[in-house]
């Protein structure tokens, strides 16, 4: 019983196992006792009863004997007195004798009770000794004394069998008195012999009760602790993948393993928590380190992934236009939403971290469907007393907890991702910083295209790239035609317009492969890493021919049509670094405008009179080489050189 019971409840099981133990113990002690007391009061009545009844009785019947022979010698000692004052003493002596034992018979029969057997032998005594009272007469006759061979046979012969007769029935009654004495005494160690064998099987039973409340004790509570305890001391330790035994148990066992069992899981979360504390550090610098706004958010969704694999998140910011928020990055599954207006939001509308699940008073963000379950926090980042963004988090839940144990989880994955935004708006704020400051430093305010100084900066690094791995490298530079007498005739605002309208058709042809540039006032440049020449020159084409179709407005009418012109080099063939390129292209721009302008030009595309110029300073160098060699012939055979020839003239 008390096995199963330790199933259910150990405190009342051992409760009940003690108090079923004390109880029997006491009932045996008492029933030992009670046995005993029983042992000692039949011994004690045993003895009382030989002692009142039986010896008494013994001893009255030793006595009566004992009288009867007093009285025969008595009876001897008158018949043999000489002389009258004698027989008169010993007279006097049987007399009394003889009045004591008939006194003591009398007493002895009067405390005869019942139809006994002592009883029945008593009474023949009694005839019997009344039968012996005339033998006696002629024992005590002086008369018959003097014949001595007369009293001799009255003596020994007639009387003496009587008085054996007498004898032996009292002898048959103190016989009888004995044999009642000795089955009493018989009946009481027996009676003691049955209460021995029962105190030793209560014993016994004692025994086996301490037995059994001593194995379940060990087996059910002191071996359950002990492991346990072993189990807290290896947690205590560090080691927190040792496993927790009786945790599947419903008694107070079961409940310490499965409170130890949270206090593991608390240990695993604070040593997981440290980690990411320390990860969230390293983080940082790393975030720090992020040359640009997507590398930061691929490295934020990677982190944040591993840091919380049981939530689904994603980082959301604000757009340039602060009207919406945008997903920059996402971890462990998609995002509910891909953009958020800010009012869909509790924690942008409260300005502060919202976590929902757990309040009596909360409500659903308008940007969580109804398929995300209610552990969800939504936690604003902000940098220089400004919101930036968001960061959501969505719990999933684990089908092998209870509710209670996934929002204490969630609770602290909250805590986490408090912490995590803390670093991520520092983060995000500073690359902002920086990706202005960047953005002032490299781009032109005017058409939003890369300025010279992001050209050079970014055709170091493509010129090297090209030479590493022998690519071509194009660079296009364009003019526009008639720009000074444009902003003469209609002003720099509308100058400022025609630049912005050739700025945007830059980004959209260039936006991907290449790099747009304005370069200085009129003047753009485009990088096209991986083009060859040709290539080059087919897109500057196409941008030309978009160009000269482009339609411009301005104020109330429309402005003149806008032409370009563009000279296109490549690397290797124009030079090994930019300056060089770029000289070669502008001899091309220089050409094409004397050409008449909207037309491109290539660097390896020679004009004819050039082609003549170079053609002739060739032939002429062919002619001296073959005249110095004469000079050399000549100067060998020992005749004049043409130079002293000439001096001689």
């Amino acid at each position: 019983m008390t096995f199963k019971l330790a199933q259910k409840s150990l405190s009342v099981s051992i409760k009940n196992s003690l108090l079923t133990s004390v109880f029997l113990l006491l009932l045996i002690l008492g029933g030992v006792s009670i046995m005993a007391k029983m042992r000692m009061t039949s011994l004690q009545n045993t003895i009382e009863a030989v002692g009142r009844d039986r010896l008494p009785k013994l001893r009255a019947l030793g006595e009566i004997n004992l009288g009867l022979a007093r009285v025969r010698s008595a009876s001897y000692r008158i018949a043999l007195t000489a002389t009258p004052e004698q027989r008169e003493q010993v007279e006097a002596l049987f007399n009394q004798r003889l009045g004591t034992l008939n006194e003591k018979i009398e007493e002895f029969r009067q405390g005869l009770q019942g139809n006994s057997p002592l009883r029945l032998i008593f009474e023949q005594f009694v005839g019997k000794w009344k039968a012996y009272g005339k033998h006696q007469a002629l024992i005590t006759d002086p008369e018959l004394a003097r014949d001595r061979v007369r009293y001799s046979e009255i003596v020994n012969v007639e009387t003496e069998e009587h008085f054996h007769a007498v004898v032996e029935t009292i002898n048959s009654g103190i016989k009888l008195a004995n044999q009642e004495a000795d089955a009493a005494i018989d009946e009481a160690i027996a009676s003691s012999q049955f209460y021995s064998v029962l105190l030793w099987a209560v014993n016994g039973i004692s025994i086996l009760i301490g037995l059994v409340t001593l194995i379940f004790v060990v087996r059910d509570v002191s071996a359950p602790i002990h492991r346990i305890t072993h189990s807290m001391e290896l947690i205590a330790k560090g080691e927190l993948e040792t496993e927790i035994p009786y945790a599947d148990r419903s008694n107070e066992l079961g409940m310490m393993a499965r409170a130890l069992v949270v206090f593991k899981k608390s240990l695993v979360e604070n040593e997981r928590l440290s980690a990411a504390t320390r990860t969230l550090s390293e983080l940082s610098e790393w975030l720090q380190s992020a040359k640009s706004e997507p590398e930061l958010y691929g490295m934020i969704s990677s982190v944040l992934g591993r840091l919380m694999p049981e939530c689904k998140g994603g980082l959301f910011v604000y757009a340039n236009s602060r009207d919406v928020l945008e997903v920059a990055a996402e971890w462990n599954g998609q995002s509910s939403a891909a953009t958020m207006h800010p009012e869909d939001c509790w924690s942008l509308r409260r300005g502060h971290a919202y976590v929902h699940g757990t309040s009596e008073i909360e409500f659903r963000c308008d940007h969580v469907h109804s398929g995300v379950n209610e552990n969800y926090c939504c936690i604003p980042i902000l940098a220089h007393g400004e919101t930036v963004g968001l960061l959501h988090l969505e719990y999933t839940l684990d089908h092998s907890e209870t509710a209670e144990e996934a929002k204490a989880r969630f609770a602290d994955r909250a805590r986490l991702g408090l912490a995590c935004a803390e670093h991520l708006s520092i983060a995000i704020a500073n690359m902002k910083l920086r990706e202005g400051l960047r953005d002032q430093s490299v781009r032109d305010v005017l058409t939003g295209l890369n300025n010279r100084r992001y050209l050079l900066e970014t055709a170091r690094r493509e010129l090297l790239r090209a030479e590493r791995n022998r690519h071509p490298v194009s660079v296009m530079t364009i003019d526009v035609d008639h720009f000074k007498t444009f902003n003469d005739n209609h002003g720099h605002d509308a100058g400022d317009t025609v630049l912005r309208h050739v700025g945007e058709i830059l980004s959209a042809m260039f936006a991907d492969d290449a790099v747009p540039c304005r370069f200085g006032g009129e003047e753009f440049v485009v990088l096209l890493p991986g083009a060859d020449i040709d290539e080059a020159a087919t897109r500057a084409e196409e941008l030309r021919a978009k160009i000269e179709a482009l339609t411009i407005r301005y104020a109330d009418g429309q402005l003149p049509r806008v032409t370009i012109s563009a000279g296109i080099a490549g690397f290797p063939d124009a030079g090994g670094n930019l300056m060089d390129i770029l000289k070669a292209a502008d001899e091309a721009l220089y050409r094409a405008k004397q050409n008449g302008r909207n037309r491109i030009e290539r660097s390896n595309d020679l004009p004819v009179q050039q082609a003549n110029e170079q053609s002739a300073d060739r032939a002429v160098a062919e002619l001296g080489a073959v005249l110095a060699q004469m000079e050399q012939k000549e100067t060998a055979a020992g005749r004049p050189g043409r130079k002293h020839r000439h001096k001689a003239a």
